[in-house]
């Protein structure tokens, strides 16, 4: 257990373990038997026991005085633990196990297509024409004037080669130095099938204006290639998870948590703190629980009179929590003061490979170069998209490419003087996405046969590292955007519905972080009286699981109750399985009406006799014990 603040912590555990004595009305232990209460809810001393001289039962020269002592049943169900906490005070109640608790799983989608859409726009929208030249210009926004590359510029940045690549589209493509630049140069000067821009707009079946990768697809590939590879979130990427922890620190948490880990470069860009008011100065939390901690009386041998407390839970599905939730419940649980519409301020990294990818291309194999065919893409082709770390700029743009473009099938033939022999021929599939490029006696040099997404991989790798005002080298063109206020994609009052159902899958995990180890309060009680889950009392001898943890399984070397002074097999009495008394791993006895003598050992050995007083009532709530030590 960590560490935590000890005030609001010590008098929860006060009011649930104790919860009469703690939380205000008549304490239980403090009665007719002497006992009282030292009101720190630790173990409290025995005072004023009577004692007479007059053993009972066999071998009585053999045992000394006897102390005589009051047991109950502390039948009064404990009042509902209330809690109504500000935000100061969750965050010191739960201290640092607040990691622990799971609170909502944010749609990753509508965050990354906030991010993805800031990005594109950052030089400007003009790039949504249908005119060859996108007019980028990052002076436009205040992200775009972040972008600085060696010659203090954005132009020569590697951020906006990224958005060069983002906002690409058949009207604005710029492959020179790819595959495909011979066969724009000769689509546009004899004008085959109305120019280049019009043969990819008709290929690929999107607009001229139409970006090769929208942000849909680019959504998907992030959140299979970045988020979901990274550790702290896994799945599928869809969701990301946020704790209590993230919350109560305004997310800042998230710097580090989905920051570099291991050999995953991080989907947050370390030396940024990200932040985030997802939970107000207004902020309360609301919590009632049922506490199913009952208060038992119980001896110890040598010393007197002690008390411990059990779990009594009969609510499912775990029936050992020692506090009772109901999250579901509105009128049991309820938080105000979440952000209308809260937003994130963060910083955004993606990595690119250290070389140049190239397209598996020319060859019929290619076609089984595919990601569900990994084993084979790693032995075949070690240099694949489908082959290098998937966090990888160049695995996300394929990867988005695929998801656009993996149905899509395609055949034109592009007549020059009303014939297809001089002109082009473009194919794609089958299989689906296998694009052909046929030109007039080769000119233009045509690519080879290879899938769309790889070619378009390919554009972009090129765009990625020729940005107008100077080339940047392979492995070099790493980008970061620090942005503001971008929406989570949620609403404060969804967020506050949100967390129902995940807190009640916790809810003994939370019973558990807020109460600690409670059975420490617990008196070193050798025996105590109790009921059974048929309703009728019985005598438990005590076991290394009703004390402090850490206490030794084997700490009593012969447990259970005995009708003779030797203790031994023979004249055992107890069982561990009695009736429906529902335990089967306490040594247990049902006292009858009258007088009952019983031997017992406790954890030092020594052996004790104790005669029990019964009423001669049908539910015996208080019965009177004798205990004498052996001499």
């Amino acid at each position: 257990m960590a560490p935590r603040s000890t005030t609001l912590p010590v008098l929860l555990a006060l009011c649930v373990a104790l919860p009469t004595a703690s939380c205000g009305g008549d304490d239980p232990r403090g009665s007719a038997d002497g006992s009282g209460t030292d009101g720190t809810g630790g173990t409290l001393p025995t005072t004023g026991d009577a004692t007479t001289d007059t053993p009972t039962g066999g071998g009585a020269d053999d045992f000394g005085p006897e102390s005589e002592f009051v047991l109950r049943l502390n039948d009064k169900p404990s009042d509902p633990l209330q809690l109504n906490m500000n935000k100061a005070e969750v965050a010191e109640l739960f201290g640092d196990t607040a990691k622990d608790i799971a609170l909502i799983e944010v749609e990753s989608k509508t965050l990354l297509t906030q991010t993805l859409d800031t990005i594109k726009n950052a030089c400007g929208t003009a790039w949504t024409a249908d005119d060859p030249d996108p007019k980028h210009n990052c002076d436009l926004t205040e992200l775009g004037k972040t972008f600085k590359g060696p010659d203090n510029t954005w132009k020569s940045s590697p951020e906006y080669s990224l958005i060069r690549i983002l906002t690409m589209t058949p009207a604005n493509s710029k492959v020179k130095g790819t595959s495909i630049a011979g066969m724009q140069g000769l689509a546009d000067a004899l004008g085959i099938g109305g120019g280049f821009a019009q043969i990819l707009s008709e290929s690929l079946g999107i607009a001229r204006t139409e970006e090769f990768i929208t942000t849909p697809e680019l959504v998907l590939a992030l959140q299979r290639n970045l988020l979901a590879t990274h550790p702290a979130v896994g799945g599928d990427g869809s969701t990301l998870p946020v704790n209590l922890e993230d919350a109560l620190k305004d997310l800042t948490t998230l710097s580090t948590k989905l920051g570099p880990v291991g050999n995953h470069p991080g989907i947050l860009a370390p030396g940024f703190q990200t932040y985030s008011e997802v939970l107000t100065a207004d902020f309360r939390m609301m919590a009632e629980a049922d506490s199913n901690l009952r208060l038992l009386d119980g001896i110890d041998l040598s010393v007197g009179k002690d008390y411990m407390s059990t779990i009594v839970d009969l609510t499912g599905p775990d029936f050992d929590n020692a506090l009772e939730f109901d999250f579901e419940d509105p009128d049991k649980f309820s938080i105000t003061g979440v952000a209308d519409n809260p937003t994130v301020d963060m910083r955004f990294a993606v990595r690119e490979h250290a070389t140049f990818i190239n397209s598996c291309a020319g060859d019929e194999a290619c076609k089984q170069n595919l990601p569900e065919n990994e084993a084979m893409v790693k032995a075949m082709w070690p240099g694949s998209a489908w082959a290098i770390d998937k966090w990888l700029l160049e695995a996300v743009v394929v990867t988005g490419g695929r998801e656009k473009y993996k149905n899509r099938m395609f055949k034109k033939c592009y007549e020059v003087l009303f014939t297809c022999a001089l002109g082009a021929e473009v194919s794609i599939g089958p299989p689906s996405g296998w694009a052909k490029f046929d030109v007039f006696l080769n000119l233009g040099n045509p690519p080879r046969d290879q899938y769309v997404w790889e070619l378009i991989n390919e554009v972009a790798q090129v765009a990625l590292h020729t940005p107008p005002s100077g080339d940047i080298p392979e492995g070099q063109a790493n980008v970061e955007f620090t942005l503001f206020d971008i929406p989570i994609g949620i609403t404060g009052p969804q967020v506050a519905e949100a967390v129902r159902p995940f807190l009640q899958q916790q809810a003994g995990k939370i019973s558990e972080l807020l109460l600690g180890d409670y059975k420490k309060n617990n008196g070193a009680v050798d025996f105590y009286y109790r009921r059974g889950a048929d309703g009728v009392p019985y005598l438990f001898f005590v076991t290394a699981e009703d004390l402090a943890d850490g206490t030794p399984a084997d700490l009593y070397k012969n447990p259970g109750f005995f009708s003779c002074p030797a203790v031994s097999a023979d004249c055992k009495v107890s069982t561990l399985e009695l009736g429906d008394a529902g335990d089967t791993t306490h040594e247990k006895v049902k006292l009858a009406p009258g007088e009952t003598t019983l031997y017992l050992q406790d954890d030092t050995g020594e052996v004790y006799r104790a005669a029990f007083n019964v009423p001669d009532s049908g539910d015996p709530v208080e019965i009177g014990v004798r205990v004498a030590a052996k001499k």
